[in-house]
């Protein structure tokens, strides 16, 4: 004979459901329920990944620019070897490789399209990499990202004042040297202040020449030329401030990096 099952309280008594009363997870008994469970096996539209990370963009999402689905306004660069947050773990660490992303609402990390009331706005032309992307799934990683990622040259490599801008660029504002400078500067090493100034200016000024000769917005720039320096580096542990004519490079308190 089947023994009862009893369900002991932290008193000590045994718990005794009332016959019109149902916990839930148990029948009226109070023995558990056989639970069914049906495996989820596609997008729900439940925004989880909308609200954590914004996604990359790859060669394969060039139709969704061509027909305006997403703007060049709606997107930036990180650089190769740019220092970046982890929205995951909230960990720090350095791109390996030149990505394109959709930008994420300001002071957050949930992704432009994201709307609460309605999820994705733009969710039956959403980037190729939100479709693959399976977070119910093992399946959370995307593959042959570096040869499928979209990068500057794919979409400006025609024309020369552009490359040649992102080429400049790169060279005067290496991220690898930046890194370096600030990492000693921290260390002591205060010569370099004149170095990290001298990137901090020509980053701007460039940024400056060539919304001028295009005639184009503010919102473009971190496209072609990746987040500012001055904005990227508390991420590095310092705080750059202009004052008229001069910078002033503080160093920031662990707790507020």
């Amino acid at each position: 004979m089947e023994e009862p099952f009893e369900i002991i309280l932290p008193d000590g008594t045994v718990y005794k459901p009332k016959k019109e009363s149902v916990v839930q997870g148990y029948d009226s008994d109070g023995k558990p329920k056989r639970m069914k469970f049906s495996p989820r096996t596609e997008c729900e539209r439940c925004g989880e990944c909308c609200r954590r990370d914004t996604p990359v963009i790859l060669k394969d999402d060039m139709e969704l620019l061509r027909r305006g689905v997403i703007s060049e306004k709606d997107i930036y660069t990180i650089r190769e070897d740019e220092k970046i947050r982890s929205f995951i773990d909230g960990d720090t660490y350095y791109s390996s490789m030149e990505l394109i992303k959709i930008r994420p609402i300001f002071g957050s990390s949930t992704c432009l399209f994201y709307d609460p009331e309605v999820g994705c706005t733009i969710y039956e032309m959403r980037p190729t990499v939100c479709r693959e992307f399976e977070c119910w799934s093992q399946n959370i990683t995307i593959t042959g990202l570096e040869a499928r990622r979209l990068t500057r040259y794919d979409l400006f490599g025609s024309i020369d004042i552009i490359k040649e801008a992102i080429d400049k660029h790169e060279e005067k504002c290496s991220l690898n040297k930046f890194n370096d400078f600030v990492e000693e500067f921290a260390s002591g090493k205060e010569e370099n202040f004149e170095k990290i100034v001298e990137m901090i200016v020509y980053d701007n000024a460039l940024r400056e020449w060539i919304k001028e000769k295009l005639e184009i917005e503010d919102s473009v720039l971190p496209l072609l030329f990746g987040r500012s320096l001055m904005e990227i580096a508390p991420l590095y542990g310092i705080l750059i401030e202009k004052e008229g004519e001069n910078f002033i490079i503080k160093a920031m308190k662990e707790a507020d990096r």
